[in-house]
């Protein structure tokens, strides 16, 4: 076929359809998008304000809905796009081979993430704000968000986690009871009875306190404190004593 007999003309008219409808079609998508996150949004915000009692978990929920609505958006959207250029979904996931494999292997995971995350809100497992640990995965941090396909952490470091939801197994919940940690003062031979006597006249400041005695570490000496607090003013609470302790 010569370039000479080609409609040109025509070709750039179903071109330009293409591009319309592509931009038509992303509009639309990232309007209803808007609007729908911000109806969530505000529901969820008005559940908040009328209900004073689990705020967290009203919270943990709000954060689930609309990363589902994003997924969801996601895979509309790129459905439709296809659609819109003429190509068959069905077609390339039936005739991709390894990538249909590996892509029905992906998937498998996101279901077990989708599954997991779904028993994790309704049982009541974990809320935004919680302190948690996984012991398969040894790691511990603050929840700060609850997604549809994993979990996100601010461990002790500062660093941010990402835990899958299918991973997810033996799950610590801190923030559901009080916890005890020790505090320690490193002592020797020559400070050992005066710091004793100033971290045993603090201790007596706090009901939380209670003063264990001198330990041994590695052969360093240490004056052994213990604090039994809420999870959630734990560290706040520790990091006050331990100033107070080093000040004096």
């Amino acid at each position: 076929m010569s370039f000479t007999n080609i409609n040109w003309e025509n070709i750039w008219a179903m071109i330009l359809d293409k591009a319309i409808a592509f931009v038509i079609v992303s509009l639309l998508f990232f309007i209803v998008y808007k609007l729908c996150n911000s109806i969530v949004k505000r529901l969820f915000k008005q559940y908040l304000a009328k209900s004073s009692e689990d705020n967290q978990r009203i919270v943990t929920l709000s954060k689930m809905t609309r990363s589902g609505l994003h997924y969801l958006t996601i895979i509309l959207y790129v459905y439709t796009v296809l659609y819109i250029f003429g190509i068959p979904v069905g077609s390339i996931l039936t005739g991709a081979g390894l990538f249909g494999a590996a892509l029905a292997f992906s998937a498998r995971d996101l279901v077990a993430d989708l599954i997991n995350g779904f028993f994790l809100i309704v049982e009541h497992q974990v809320n935004v704000g919680d302190r948690v640990a996984f012991s398969n995965l040894n790691i511990e941090g603050e929840v700060k968000l609850v997604g549809i396909r994993m979990i996100t952490l601010t461990a002790d470091d500062g660093s941010t986690v990402f835990v899958p939801n299918r991973n997810v197994i033996a799950l610590q919940n801190f923030s559901r009871g009080k916890r005890t940690v020790h505090l320690d003062v490193p002592v020797n031979a020559e400070t050992l009875n005066a710091v004793k006597a100033k971290v045993i006249a603090i201790d007596e400041a706090y009901e939380a306190v209670s003063y264990v005695g001198i330990i041994t570490v590695e052969e360093n000496l240490f004056i052994r404190s213990d604090l039994t607090a809420e999870a959630s003013n734990l560290a706040t609470l520790k990091r006050q004593i331990m100033d107070e302790y080093f000040e004096a």
